[in-house]
């Protein structure tokens, strides 16, 4: 009994890993400079798709890593200079114009790439046996990557100079103006950190499970969950809320129901934000990373 226990613990934070990554690009990006990028979804697809041709064509899983960053963080920043730069002062209409966003590159994706489901080989196959527990091998790999780039990203925002102007902006974007934080410039840069994240959670998602131009919603669905339960603008709280949203599908799929997977993630959240309102790590009139 303790071992199946303790498996589902483990598959649920392998898991849980993969939706904090997409969560920490959606909480700086929505979280920290409330902006609405429903796009942040097809990111990841797209970031799923380089990998799959960087490792069909012989580059490689980590190129493909490194090359699905790289993409959508450019991707990003186009997005930012061509569109959301000029929607800061109105929200909804960067909300129509990021469900625009959506639309035409789920359609132009399915168009290049046709809707077939597409796998790769992940770096790493097979399993191993740990205490009486069968683990994947690529799972356990899957949320190394994962602590390491949510730690690195956690790092650079506490200790680097840039990392404070974004939390200074998080805080009080006025307030930041005023001390010489150039506000547009280290917008853009949010949408490339977050947008870089996204790239790099869509490897990991093709890692394991299959791509297709519609693989999008369920990411992006999630990120919007986990961004609210740890509580806007908080990676830690994002980061957690992760964890615990993979525990609560795993042991809600292995004991209760498999088929209403995707339902635990909003009974988790209805039932934190009745104790927790603003989050986990939420803090009232101001951003917290």
């Amino acid at each position: 009994m303790w071992i199946d226990i303790a498996q589902t613990v483990l598959d649920g934070l392998m898991v849980g890993g993969l939706y904090a990554t997409v969560a920490v690009g959606v909480t700086l990006v929505f979280g920290i400079m409330g902006i609405l990028n429903f796009a942040h979804g097809q990111m990841v697809m797209l970031g799923a798709y380089i990998a799959f041709f960087c490792v069909t064509a012989g580059l490689g899983f980590w190129a493909g890593l490194l090359l699905a960053m790289g993409g959508m963080a450019l991707f990003g920043l186009i997005l930012e200079r061509l569109i959301f730069r000029h929607t800061l002062t109105d929200h909804m209409t960067g909300l129509t114009v990021s469900l625009g966003v959506i639309m035409v590159v789920e359609n132009l994706a399915a168009a290049v790439f046709t809707p077939d489901h597409r796998t790769f080989d992940p770096p790493l196959t097979g399993s191993f046996q740990l205490a009486g527990m069968t683990l994947s091998s690529q799972r356990v790999l899957v949320l190394v990557l994962v602590l390491v780039l949510v730690a690195g990203f956690y790092l650079f925002l506490q200790k680097t100079r840039f990392g404070k102007a974004i939390r200074a902006m998080g805080q009080n974007r006025t307030g930041a103006a005023l001390v010489g934080v150039q506000i547009t410039h280290v917008t853009a840069w949010v949408f490339v950190l977050g947008s870089a994240m996204a790239g790099a959670a869509g490897v990991l998602y093709g890692s394991l499970f299959a791509i297709t131009p519609y693989m999008a919603a369920g990411p992006l669905m999630k990120g919007f969950i986990l961004t609210v339960l740890g509580g806007l603008g908080s990676v830690p709280g994002a980061v957690l809320a992760g964890f615990l949203l993979g525990l609560a599908e795993s042991f809600g799929s292995r004991y209760l129901s498999a088929s209403f997977r995707d339902g635990y993630g909003f009974i988790l959240m209805i039932v934190t934000l009745l104790y927790f309102p603003r989050g986990l790590f939420g803090a009232r009139g101001k951003a917290r990373v």
